[in-house]
C-alpha cells in the first residue's frame, strides 16, 4: 500500500464515506470537523493588510494618551511613555531624520519599546478599559511592538531599560 493512491470516495450514491459493504473502505472511520468543510477565507492584499494596520493608529494612539492620563498607570510607567513621545516628536533624534529611512526608524524603534513597555506593565484590565479596537487588534499592536524590540540589540536594549 506505500505509494499507492487510494480513493476513499463511494463510488455508489447511497454509499456514505466509508462504505457499508464490508468492502476496505469500511474499517475507516469517517469524521468531519467543521473546519474541514468551511470555505476559507480568501487570501488578503498587501494593500488590505496596511489599511487594516492603519485603522489601528488612532486606536493606539487614544489608548497611549488614556494610559498617560490614568493615574492606575503608576507615574514611572506614564514618563517612559512621555520621554519617547517627546523623543518622536522633537526634531532633535540620534539618528537625524534627514537620513533617508534610518532617521525615521530610529523613532519607530523608541516608540515600539515605549509601547511594548506600557503594554507589558500596565495593568491588563486598565488596557481593556481604554482599547477602542477588537481584542485581535490590540494583540497585532502587542505583536508588532515585541518584534521591533526585537530589532534592538540587547546592550542597547540594556541601556534603554528603565531601572
Amino acid at each position: 500500500m506505500d505509494g499507492e493512491v487510494v480513493d476513499m470516495r463511494s463510488h455508489d450514491a447511497g454509499d456514505s464515506i466509508g462504505g457499508s459493504r464490508g468492502g476496505p473502505d469500511s474499517q475507516l472511520a469517517a469524521v468531519m470537523h467543521p473546519l474541514d468543510t468551511a470555505d476559507p477565507e480568501p487570501m488578503r492584499t498587501k494593500s488590505q493588510i496596511l489599511q487594516e494596520g492603519l485603522l489601528l493608529v488612532p486606536n493606539l494612539a487614544k489608548l497611549l494618551f488614556r494610559l498617560l492620563l490614568d493615574r492606575r498607570v503608576p507615574g514611572s510607567r506614564r514618563l517612559v511613555m512621555a520621554v519617547a513621545g517627546a523623543y518622536v516628536a522633537l526634531p532633535i533624534d540620534l539618528i537625524p531624520d534627514a537620513i533617508p529611512v534610518l532617521g525615521t526608524v530610529d523613532d519607530l524603534l523608541v516608540l515600539a519599546c515605549a509601547v511594548d513597555y506600557l503594554l507589558r506593565v500596565s495593568p491588563t484590565e486598565v488596557v481593556a478599559d481604554h482599547w477602542d479596537g477588537s481584542d485581535e487588534g490590540l494583540e497585532l499592536v502587542r505583536g508588532v511592538a515585541a518584534w521591533g524590540v526585537e530589532l534592538i540589540p540587547d546592550r542597547l536594549l540594556r541601556l534603554m531599560s528603565p531601572r
